[in-house]
């Protein structure tokens, strides 16, 4: 009998240490494994926030970028004589005399485009329309690659005034002719004696009568 309990007691015993010997490993094989997804867990979780905060930032740049371009887009208007004609780069340049603050009183090649639309003392043409010293009005956008034409409107320049004539002076008036003296009056002739009566021819004696 002792026997016997000694052994059902052995049993027991044995049947214990192999039941906690795998929930023993078991447990000390999930430690690792849940470690290890934690960390793989927090580090996705970093790898999101900062490709969300990449993201944040392209856009914050792309943002930032086009107002820049906007604000660098500016509509200008020009009125100016034509001082050089560059037909291959189709560009004019102008002395601005008049129009927006940002071009005025400066010289600014404008580039004329395919679509800019030109008129020439009332006539739509193309660009070899324009010349130099053609008197224009023009207007378009200025950006960061420099003016763009939308409209050009030119016309011949004006003909300048003639000077007129300076006026000669008036000739000098001449003196009056002095008044020459009236010519003294001559002395009457004197009457000339009237001549002396001559005394008449004494009567010739008559011939004497033949014999």
């Amino acid at each position: 009998m002792s026997n016997i309990r000694k052994s059902w007691t052995a049993l027991l015993l044995a049947a214990a240490v192999t039941v906690s010997v795998p929930v023993a490993a078991g447990t000390a094989n999930a430690a690792p494994k849940s470690k290890t997804t934690k960390a793989a867990t927090t580090k996705a979780a970093a790898a999101k926030a900062k490709a969300a905060a990449l993201a944040k930032a392209a856009a914050a740049a792309k943002a930032k970028a086009a107002a820049a371009r906007a604000k660098a887009v500016q509509p200008f208007a020009a009125v100016g004589t034509v001082t050089a004609v560059d037909a291959t780069a189709r560009t004019i340049t102008m002395d601005v005399t008049s129009g927006s603050k940002l071009a005025r009183g400066t010289d600014i090649v404008i580039r004329v485009t395919a679509t800019t639309k030109i008129v020439k003392d009332d006539v739509k043409g193309g660009f070899d329309l324009l010349a130099v010293d053609d008197v224009v009005t023009a207007n378009g956008v200025k950006s960061v690659t420099g003016y763009a034409a939308a409209h050009v409107n030119a016309h011949d320049p004006e003909p300048e005034p003639e000077e007129p004539a300076e006026p000669t002076d008036p000739a000098e008036p001449t003196d009056p002719a002095e008044p020459t003296d009236p010519a003294e009056p001559t002395d009457p002739a004197e009457p000339t004696d009237p001549a002396e009566p001559t005394d008449p021819a004494e009567p010739t004696d008559p011939a004497d009568p033949a014999v």
